[in-house]
């Protein structure tokens, strides 16, 4: 029976996950913490980058010499089912099996094809007990994204942008948004930081041709210490003819394009403005192993995400000022979720508000 204590171990499991935030992916967030039987950790760890150590190996490794007799009595808690198999590391349930702890309380079961349900059942064979489900739901939102992957062979896809007060995203008129005119900015410098903490977290971040033409943005996460995503210039139109200035430097530029001859990024994505949303996210998944995506517009592209259905998650930022005219915002969806308990659906940065919200088909109790 899981206990109070079980939940608390695990949650510091959790926390150590997110140390991964922005590296780990496609890969999910593990953590794992190993307890002695008198209730102290003798060993942690995370799984840090994409082809790095598993959680578990390194919180072996973190376990002192001296420690090493406590382990034959070690609880090990997993946020993450351990799995059967070798790919770029060694098979986790397999050094747990070797180790022989008494027990291993796992948060959320994998479902991945590979996995699922195969670690628990080795573990149990070696005579370990193992128990399942501790902080399940808290797991499964922090680990939304690769439920999602596996689930749908998608990308997780975060609707981004900012509104004024009275709900605009650009105050200048349509003949002054020209290219090469630059941004229009909405919200203060405060907001910057979290912005950036926001693309870092996806493998991808999605624009449309007009908005890269006019705005010229870099899309990068400069404010953060986390490597800059992949930059999806979405031009089914072909309009981008020439490599943009701001993203020479970019190693990943995806350029989904219907003609693969006009392409001017490193990577070409076949895609006609004909074709649904769909299509087009089953490819940046499977075809060029994005796992997740940050639309961050302009409104035509971000309004095409909204009414193909094709979202999970929207954040949006308002200013407290008014524009009276200008470029009108996406409408906000009357379905919108809020974000399950202890995480925060709204706050402040500056003098600009933040606000996040779920597709309703996500449930996180």
């Amino acid at each position: 029976m899981l206990t109070s204590a079980d939940e608390a171990f695990m949650r510091h499991a959790m926390e150590l996950a997110a140390r991964g935030q922005y590296a780990a992916a496609p890969n999910p967030l593990v953590g794992c913490v190993i307890v002695s039987e008198d209730g102290t950790v003798i060993g942690e760890g995370w799984h840090r980058a994409h082809g790095a150590g598993h959680a578990e190996a390194e919180a072996y490794a973190s376990v002192s010499k001296a420690d090493r007799d406590l382990l034959a009595r070690s609880t090990w808690y997993v946020t993450l089912e351990p799995c059967n198999h070798v790919g770029k590391t060694p098979a986790c349930a397999g050094l747990i099996e070797q180790v022989a702890p008494k027990r291993v309380v796992i948060g959320l079961m994998d479902p991945n094809p590979r996995v699922k349900g195969g670690g628990m059942l080795r573990l149990q064979q070696a005579g370990i007990e193992v128990e399942s489900g501790c902080l399940e739901d808290a797991l499964r939102f922090q680990n939304r994204r690769f439920l999602w992957n596996m689930e749908q062979s998608r990308p997780w896809v975060v609707l981004k942008w900012a509104e004024s007060a009275d709900g605009f995203m650009d105050g200048r008129s349509e003949a002054d948004r020209v290219p090469g005119s630059g941004g229009f900015a909405i919200t203060g410098a405060e907001a910057q930081r979290l912005t950036h903490h926001w693309r870092a977290l996806e493998t991808g971040i999605a624009v449309g041709a007009q908005t890269a033409l006019i705005d010229e943005p870099k899309l990068t996460v400069r404010l953060v210490d986390a490597a800059s995503p992949a930059v999806v210039l979405l031009d089914p139109s072909g309009l981008i003819t020439e490599a943009l200035p701001t993203m020479q430097d970019r190693e990943a530029v995806i350029h989904v394009s219907a003609d693969p001859g006009q392409s001017i990024g490193s990577v070409h994505c076949a895609w006609d403005i004909g074709e649904d949303l769909d299509k087009l996210l089953a490819s940046l998944y499977t075809d060029h192993e994005l796992s997740s995506i940050l639309v961050e517009g302009g409104a035509t592209v971000l309004n095409a995400f909204l009414h193909a259905d094709c979202w999970n998650e929207i954040k949006r930022w308002t200013a407290p000022r008014d524009l009276h005219s200008g470029l009108k915002a996406p409408v906000l969806p009357a379905s919108c979720g809020r974000m399950p308990q202890g995480e925060a659906s709204r706050g402040t940065e500056g003098p600009d508000t933040w606000e996040h919200f779920l597709h309703p088909r996500h449930v996180f109790e």
